[in-house]
Formats: C-alpha cells, sequence, structure tokens
C-alpha cells in the first residue's frame, strides 16, 4: 500500500486527502488530484495492459492525451466502461481498473504467444489469410477473429449515468490554456468579446505548470492561475476546465465534451456525468501546443519506456519519479529538461544524445549538475520484459547508419525526447491546407478555410515570448474587428532558457545481425519492418501505408506515430517528408463515449411521442400499443383473455363481415398548393397527374433518384391549385422534405408550396361492406352511392355540425373511406362512429388486422418497400409512364432493372395450411442443400388469412412471375423452421377489385 515511487514533497496534488482505488483487484493508494496513471506509477505499477496483436506488456508511455497504451476497463459507481485512458481519468474514491486484451492475467496471458509467432503475422496477413478452407470461414474463422476484435467489454446493462447537451455561441473561442491560449483569451476578452476558454485537464496553464519559466517576475503556474482569475470574473467569459474541443466542422461549429462528473464522488442529483457542447464560434483560436516525439529503438514499447516529458510532468504535477535509474534519450535540449528535474529529486539520469557535442544554457546547466552526458549515443535496444531492466546503447558513427560501439547499462526506465510536433488535428478538421516546416520537421497549419488562427506550440512556435507576444496580438486584433473596441496590452515580460537545434534522428538503426522489434505505432503494434513490408509490397500513398499497416488508425490517431511514420517512408522511398503527405486527420480528437454523444435522447426521451386525438379512447377500450415511427398507434383491441392473434383475427373478420373503423391519424398528410402544383406532382410521381379532376383521388408511387421505391400514397385534387397528399406514417418526415429539396434546389421556377398539415387533421378509416350503410347514417345529407362517390372519389361534408372531408380509398381489399376533420374535433367523429355504427356492428381495428387485410389484398407496405425495390419488384410497373419525365426514371433503365428473371412480389400458402411462415425466411428449392444455400428471395410479410382461415405470406421472389405453382421452402435460421409452400398469386383476396368499387 506504501507509495514507493511518490516524491516527498512537490506536486499539485492534495496530500491531505488519501483516495483508495483497486487495480486488477487489488487495493492502491492514491491522493486528490493523481490520475489513476500517476497513482499506478506511485505504487511502482508499470505494467498495466498487453497490446492489441501480439499481446506484448504494454506500460504507461504519455501523461495525457498523448498515452497510446493505458486503456483500461473502469469501474466508477457501479458504471463500467472499456477503454478509458488512465492518464485522462482523474481518481476518485472506489474507482476499480482492469487490464484489457489480456487472460487469465496481465501478468500472465495466454495470447502472449502470438508475440512468439510474429513472424506469421507481418503487416497485412489479414489479407492473405483465413481464405481457406473455404468452410471453415463460418465456423472456425469468423467466431476466432470477432472473438479476438475490440479491447475491453461493453457493458450489456442500461447505462444508469444522466449526460447533457448544451449550445453556446461566442465571439471567440479559445482551445486550450497554456501560454498562447491564456494570452489570447485575456487579450479578446479585454476588448469585450465573448470568449469561451476551453482546457482539457483539470489545471489551467499547459506547459507554464511544468517549465522553469517566469512571466513579469511571476512563475509560469502564478501567471495562469493570475488570468485565469481574472478571466473568470468578467461576464463575458466562459471558462471551462475538463473540456475537450474534439471535433471541427463547417461553419465554425465546434464539438466539445465536458467531464462534469467523472471527478466527483458522489455528485448531486441532477448533475450529468458529461456534458456536450455544440458551440458556434465567430472565430476560433486553436492554442492546442504540440506533442512530443518518441524516437524508435529496439523493444521500445516495453513498460519502462516514457516521453521524457512525461516523466517531467508525473514528477512536477503529481510528485511521481517513474524510475529511479533513467535513461533520457534525446535528439534536443527537451531531455535535459527532465534530467535537471531528475537531479533536483535525487536521481541520477544518464543522458544520450544523438548530437555531437553542444553547448546551450540547458545542457550547460545539467554538465553543472555533473550529470552525465554522452554525446553521439543512442539507445539500440530495450532489455527486460514486463519492465525495463537495462539496455543497450551504442556509439553512433558519423553519418549514423551504425554503431561505433555498444555497451550494456542497468537502467529502469528510458525517457525519450524526438523533438515536438504541433497538435494540428483541428485545424485539419476545419480544412486548413498544413505544410511541412523544415525547421521543426513538423507538419503546421497553412491556408484556413474557415475562420480559425493557430498560435504558439500548435503553430511550430516554440519559445515562450514569441507566443505571448503572437498571442496578444492575434487575440486583440481578431476581437477588435468583432467588437470595435482597442484595449491596449502591454505584452509581459519573460525569462526562459535558449534552445539549440535538434537533430534529424528519428530510428536508431539496427546492430548487422539484430532484427529487435522497433515500434512505430505502439497500440496497434506496428513496427519499422511492418511499414518496410508495406512498401515493398508496392503501396506508396501513404493513406495505403496506413490502411495495410493500421499505422496511426487507433484511438490516438498517431499522435505518436505519424510523423516517425511519413519519415520512415520517406527515408526508403528516398524522398522528403512533404512528397510523402500526411494522413488524414478525423473527428473525435479523442475517444468520447457514446452516451455524452447521445444525451437525454434515450428511451422515451428519444423523440417526442405523438399520440392522436383518439388516444384516450383508445387506453379506456383495452388497446395494446405499438410505436410508429414517434406515434402510438393501436395494435389490437383486447378482449378478455384474448392474445395478439386471437385479438387481430377476430377484428380482421370483422371488417371482412361487417364494418371496422381505424384510426389513421398518424398518415402523413401534406398540404401542396400553387399554379405548378400539378406539374410539380408530374415529376414527383411516376403516373401522370396534369389531367386529375378536381374532386378525385390517385395512387402515385415516388421514386428515390436511383430509381428505388421511396414511398407510395394517395394525392387528391381539392381544387384548381390545391392538392392533399398522403404518406406513409414512417416516411411523412422524409417525403416532405424531399420534395422541399427539389422546390428550393432543383425546380425554384415552380410556384408551388408545401406544408406539412399531419397534425392538422384526424382521419378515420371505415372499411367493410357495411361501410356505406354508415357512412349514409353519418352524413345523411350526402348522396354516398357508387355512382356520385364513385372508388377514388372525394367530397366534403357536414359531420353533425363539423366540417369533414370524405375520400373514397381503400387499402383493405374492401369497400372503404377516409374521413378526415380537423384534429380538434377527431375524438367528436370517433365517439359518432362508434356510435351510430353500432347497429351495422362496428368494432375499432388496429394495425394488426390492418397488416391482415393489406396483406391479403397484396397492397405493398414498409417491408416491400425496403429501399431495395423498383416498381417492378412490387408489381407497381402499371403505373410507371413510358411518356412523361419523373424522378428515378434514367435508374430504371440500368440492365440490373431490366433483368428477365427480375425480382418480383408473389404470395405464398403453406402446403400444410397451417404452419405459419416466419418474415424473414429465406426461400430456397432445397431446404437441404449445402451452406450456403443458394437464395431465391425472402418472406416480406406474414399474416393469417381470415378470408381462407389459413396463414398467407407476401414475398419478394427471383423470377417470381414464371414461379406461379412451384414449390419452395421458407427457411428461417432465427426461428430454426422450415416450411414447404406454394407460389402464388399476390392478391389473395378480391384480385379482380371488385369489392373496392362495388
Amino acid at each position: 500500500m506504501s507509495q514507493n515511487f511518490r516524491l516527498n514533497t512537490g506536486g499539485l496534488i492534495n496530500r491531505d486527502k488519501a483516495i483508495e482505488f483497486k487495480f486488477n483487484g487489488k487495493k492502491y493508494i492514491g491522493y486528490e488530484g493523481d490520475t489513476l496513471a500517476s497513482a499506478l506509477l506511485a505504487n511502482g505499477i508499470h505494467l498495466i495492459g498487453r497490446s492489441f496483436k501480439y499481446h506484448r506488456p504494454r506500460g504507461f508511455f504519455g501523461a495525457g492525451v498523448d498515452e497510446p497504451n493505458a486503456k483500461m476497463q473502469v469501474e466508477i459507481n457501479g458504471c463500467s466502461e472499456p477503454n478509458i485512458n488512465a492518464t485522462e481519468i482523474e481518481l476518485v474514491n472506489g474507482l476499480s481498473a482492469t487490464s484489457q486484451n489480456c487472460w487469465p492475467s496481465v501478468n500472465f496471458d495466454i495470447g502472449a504467444i502470438n508475440n512468439f509467432l510474429n513472424r506469421f503475422f507481418p503487416a497485412g496477413f489479414y489479407y492473405k489469410t483465413f481464405m481457406w478452407p473455404k468452410s471453415f470461414w463460418y465456423k472456425v474463422y469468423e467466431p476466432f477473429i470477432r472473438k479476438a476484435a475490440g479491447l475491453g467489454i461493453a457493458s450489456l446493462e442500461k447505462d444508469k449515468e444522466r449526460y447533457e447537451h448544451k449550445y453556446e455561441y461566442c465571439d471567440l473561442l479559445v482551445t486550450g490554456s497554456g501560454p498562447a491560449g491564456l494570452a489570447s483569451a485575456y487579450a479578446a476578452a479585454k476588448n469585450g468579446a465573448k470568449v469561451i476558454l476551453a482546457e482539457d485537464k483539470p489545471r489551467y496553464g499547459g506547459t507554464l505548470l511544468t517549465d522553469d519559466v517566469t512571466i513579469d517576475n511571476l512563475s509560469g503556474k502564478d501567471w495562469s492561475e493570475k488570468i485565469v482569475s481574472e478571466l473568470k470574473e468578467m461576464p463575458n467569459v466562459i471558462v471551462k476546465n475538463r473540456s475537450q474541443v474534439f471535433g471541427y466542422y463547417d461553419h465554425n461549429m465546434m464539438v466539445m465534451f465536458e467531464r462534469t462528473g467523472d471527478h466527483l464522488e458522489k455528485k448531486p442529483k441532477y448533475t450529468p456525468r458529461q456534458r456536450l457542447w455544440y458551440i458556434r464560434a465567430k472565430e476560433v483560436l486553436l492554442s492546442t501546443g504540440s506533442i512530443e516525439r518518441p524516437i524508435v529503438f529496439g523493444n521500445n514499447d516495453t513498460p519502462g519506456v516514457f516521453l521524457s516529458a512525461a516523466a517531467k510532468e508525473y514528477m512536477k504535477v503529481y510528485g511521481v519519479l517513474i524510475g529511479k535509474k533513467p535513461i533520457i534519450f534525446t535528439n534536443n535540449d527537451s531531455g535535459y529538461e527532465t534530467a535537471i528535474e531528475f537531479k533536483k529529486n535525487g536521481v541520477d539520469p544518464v543522458v544520450l544524445d544523438t548530437r555531437e557535442d553542444q553547448n546551450s544554457e540547458l545542457i550547460n546547466e545539467a554538465k553543472d549538475l555533473d550529470i552525465k552526458i554522452k554525446f553521439s549515443y543512442a539507445v539500440i535496444v530495450a532489455h527486460g520484459y514486463k519492465k525495463v531492466k537495462s539496455a543497450t546503447i551504442g556509439k553512433l558513427n558519423k553519418d549514423k547508419i551504425d554503431f561505433e560501439n555498444t555497451e550494456q547499462i542497468d537502467c529502469d526506465s528510458i525517457c525519450v525526447s524526438g523533438f515536438w510536433t504541433p497538435t494540428v488535428h483541428l485545424a485539419s478538421q476545419s480544412g486548413n491546407k498544413l505544410k511541412f516546416n523544415e525547421s521543426i520537421d513538423a507538419f503546421v497549419p497553412d491556408k484556413s478555410k474557415q475562420n480559425e488562427h493557430s498560435l504558439g506550440a500548435a503553430n511550430g512556435t516554440f519559445t515562450l515570448q514569441d507566443t505571448l507576444k503572437n498571442s496578444f496580438n492575434t487575440g486583440s486584433e481578431v476581437s477588435k474587428n468583432i467588437t470595435k473596441k482597442d484595449e491596449k496590452i502591454q505584452i509581459p515580460n519573460t525569462n526562459e532558457r535558449k534552445y539549440s537545434a535538434h537533430d534529424k534522428f528519428w530510428c536508431s538503426p539496427l546492430p548487422k545481425g539484430k532484427n529487435y522489434k522497433r515500434f512505430v505505432d505502439f497500440q496497434n503494434d506496428v513496427a519499422v519492418s511492418d511499414i518496410e513490408v508495406a512498401l515493398r509490397e508496392g503501396y506508396r500513398s501513404i493513406e495505403h501505408v496506413k490502411r495495410y499497416t493500421t499505422l496511426g488508425m487507433a484511438t490516438d490517431q498517431g499522435r505518436t506515430s505519424n510523423l516517425n511514420g511519413l519519415q520512415l517512408v520517406a527515408n526508403v522511398e528516398k524522398k522528403i517528408v512533404p512528397q510523402v503527405g500526411h494522413t488524414t486527420f478525423r473527428p473525435p480528437f479523442t475517444p468520447v463515449t457514446i452516451g455524452t454523444i447521445v444525451g437525454r435522447e434515450i428511451g422515451k426521451e428519444y423523440m417526442p411521442t405523438r399520440k392522436t386525438p383518439m388516444h384516450h379512447w383508445h387506453e379506456k377500450n383495452n388497446a395494446v400499443w405499438v410505436d410508429a415511427g414517434a406515434w402510438k398507434r393501436p395494435r389490437y383491441y383486447k378482449r378478455g383473455s384474448e392474445n395478439l392473434f386471437e385479438a387481430s383475427k377476430r377484428e380482421a373478420k370483422n371488417v371482412r363481415d361487417h364494418v371496422g373503423v381505424c384510426d389513421v391519424t398518424t398518415l402523413g398528410k401534406i398540404g401542396i398548393k400553387g399554379p405548378d402544383a400539378a406539374e410539380f406532382l408530374n415529376r414527383v410521381y411516376t403516373n401522370a397527374w396534369l389531367k386529375l379532376p378536381v374532386g378525385k383521388a390517385r395512387y402515385g408511387v415516388m421514386l428515390r433518384e436511383d430509381g428505388i421505391v421511396m414511398d407510395d400514397g394517395t394525392t387528391t385534387r381539392i381544387s384548381e391549385n390545391h392538392y392533399h397528399m398522403t404518406t406513409t406514417t414512417a416516411q411523412a418526415a422524409n417525403v416532405l422534405s424531399h420534395l422541399e429539396y427539389y422546390l428550393q434546389i432543383v425546380w425554384p421556377e415552380l410556384n408551388v408550396n408545401v406544408v406539412s398539415t399531419t397534425e392538422q387533421w384526424a382521419g378515420a378509416a371505415i372499411a367493410g361492406p357495411k361501410s356505406r350503410d354508415l357512412l349514409s347514417k353519418l352524413f345523411s345529407k350526402i348522396d354516398v352511392s357508387n355512382e356520385a362517390l364513385p372508388f377514388m372519389g372525394y367530397v366534403e361534408g357536414d359531420l353533425f355540425g363539423v366540417k369533414a372531408r370524405i375520400f373514397r380509398i381503400s387499402f383493405s381489399g374492401e369497400l372503404a373511406y377516409e374521413i378526415n376533420v380537423e384534429s380538434d374535433f377527431g375524438l367528436f367523429m370517433w365517439e359518432k362512429i362508434i356510435e351510430i355504427g353500432e347497429e351495422f356492428n362496428v368494432q375499432p381495428y388496429g394495425t394488426e388486422a390492418l397488416s391482415t387485410l393489406r396483406i391479403e389484398m397484396g397492397h405493398v407496405a414498409g417491408p416491400e418497400l425496403d429501399g431495395r425495390t423498383i416498381p417492378y419488384d412490387v408489381s407497381l410497373e402499371g403505373l410507371v409512364s413510358k411518356k412523361k419525365d419523373f424522378i428515378g426514371k434514367r435508374s430504371l433503365a440500368k440492365e440490373a432493372f431490366n433483368q428477365a428473371d427480375r425480382q418480383k412480389i408473389v404470395g405464398l400458402v403453406p402446403l400444410d395450411r397451417k404452419s405459419s411462415i416466419p418474415e424473414g425466411s429465406h426461400l430456397v428449392e432445397n431446404k437441404n442443400a449445402k451452406l450456403p444455400n443458394p437464395k431465391l428471395g425472402h418472406v416480406s410479410s406474414s399474416c393469417w388469412s381470415v378470408e381462407n382461415n389459413n396463414p398467407f405470406s407476401l414475398a419478394i421472389l427471383k423470377d417470381g412471375k414464371n414461379m406461379i405453382g412451384k414449390k419452395l421452402f421458407a427457411v428461417s435460421p432465427l426461428k430454426n423452421t422450415s416450411i414447404e409452400v406454394e407460389v402464388m398469386s399476390s392478391h389473395y383476396v378480391d384480385h379482380e377489385g371488385k369489392r373496392v368499387r362495388s
């Protein structure tokens, strides 16, 4: 339980508050202000996981977002989440962390056998294996790959945490609170601009917390605290820590997640765990800093190998030593800062500098402290399996491609510094075209596409004085253009060390006869040899090399591997890095939990629950509900102990024999008005609409541009320039968007307006042989005879003082009508229908009976119009005009859409006339054929036919028109059934349409 690697003093932690936590089931102690990583290191824990492919031991490498290895399964307050970065999660009481990708334990992992078989798993091995024998794929290869894929365990339980979304606008969004961020935010705030300052860590200040600098005679830490304190007092400034801006989108839309509750042991009831911010900013100032670049050498993935700056941060911020016999391996002066910090804390480091003898303030200070320095030296290989124990080092020859001599020295850690890489991810996401800066050997932002500026280290500026000057000036200038104020700010004086030039050395050469693994991408186990293999196999584009090797494709997006990978490709190809180019940076910059992205829109909050005006009547009459998009619809009305099958069968039978009423309010309704309305409909639908008379309805089909059926429904001509369109419930919003798109973008010359009227009208369908009798009682003043109101006719009437629209439309195969009244009178209409219809034995029917009726009739709906069918497939080719143009017409000429054996809708009945056919079943000729059994089609809809008292299904079948009378098998692997069926016409009831026209 003792923290053997915790310094006695120093750090920014609260040593008065000890925190107990668990790692792999064992209890440890840390302090308030620790991260999980710093607390484990204080306890001497370095082995924390296994690598993805080879299951090699992995330890900590960085101290923040630069960490590629320390992904853990973390449980807090009963909530378990995989792939949490241990360097970013703050320590809280009760936290429990577990290593990932290892079994049975991280100390003894069976998967480590992959490391000994690594020659069989080079880059791209998965492209060349798992191909034979073919039969192994389903039973051996696929199950194995699925089991091996991924890291950690996603919880199957409901996430009990609360997440929120917030929308904010500002003049300037400043990302990062290092010297550049603080200076630019302060200058802009002084000009009166509305500023948001976002810092991803708990503490503000960035490198000012770890660098030995002064600003106006204050330490970097004290100066940052002073500026932050002033900013928090300003009413025009929002200051946020624990807030990571992870996405930069069009029109300066930034997305940020704030960890509002992760650091709280007991958070208030309505405090969310995390909050997602959508921020629209007039200007964005990117002060995201830079990430230290590692140097590649043999076994550089061994636990105990760290970034030099991370080791310094652990000492200065957390009071933790990462080792007591460290090697500092560097090609620049930054490594000496870490060496000096070790020395100040009583540890004697050894510095290996790839440069020849150097002189600078830092190096001279290190020499004055008697720190051992070896110039022109490099680490060749680290020794030790679960922890660094020693290292073989060597003196580099003049051209640095070999070693003059080698030696082995004891050490317990290796800190590497290969200079600095600006964090350009957000700039790149914004559309900024990056350029290569040869003076720092890294990419920096170049031409902005949006209103953004990169400052400080994020722009390749690594001196404090230049950073402050440029940042104060940029903040003032940008805000002045917005607020028209010009508050002059004096640039503070700084005291910082001067640095000498870095060495262009990124990878230690291998001595002759040695083949140590030299890793470039730690998380995905990508080694130098893998990149060389990719180039030997002909991959030249860096994007192709990335995908072949998975270089930079891990959750860290190549933060520590990208540039080294580019340099290696450039060296092999004998090019310069700008010629190689760089890969694409995409959001999110750091992983974001799905709960944060979803926010409050879960369960019943996913979308507003929409109810029809008759909802309470349905509730009182034992309606069993079904979700139809956002709507609640009665699925059936339960009587006594009836189940779904019994109730829906009774309701459908009553429609066939008497009359039923169904709530159809949820159907999409769109009002279309304008002198060009007929022309517009003529272009949208596949059939003709120019000559539709007033007072008549027509069935129409609309296609997507690719020829696939989008939706179907009826449209009625109310008056000369006024049409009433109906859509399916699910597609109502999509159809409206579809119409708006074409009116606004494609045909703006058409004088037409469209508006959703779905909620303005309540609808009831009355169907059955007695529906006309019922209608005549409801509208006694209207002639509703077949001659006066024929099929697809429309009239307006008076329903006991309420204006009503009456459509003679049927989707049930029976004589039927739809009545619409204004929604406020929906319940009145419904109750009148029930009251007056009692003498005709009227019964309400739900969606299940509705589905039965339409399936028997052969009318297509969502299961048939599933985004894969064209009009021919669902027997709607008769509605496709050959004379006019319409959306999707050209696509219907595609060769695949005109094959002689094209799929077609058919009907199916089981030969035994009693076995229900599961929806989704595959249709095959031989149920016992070898897998994969050739699929001829699938069952789209099934019901129990109340007309014929046996099961009936609709199916989409290859060459369906020539398969009538054939015998097939409907096989359902999910239901484990195989039913012999006969193919027949899709019209099982009233195939001549006599009833609907009676």
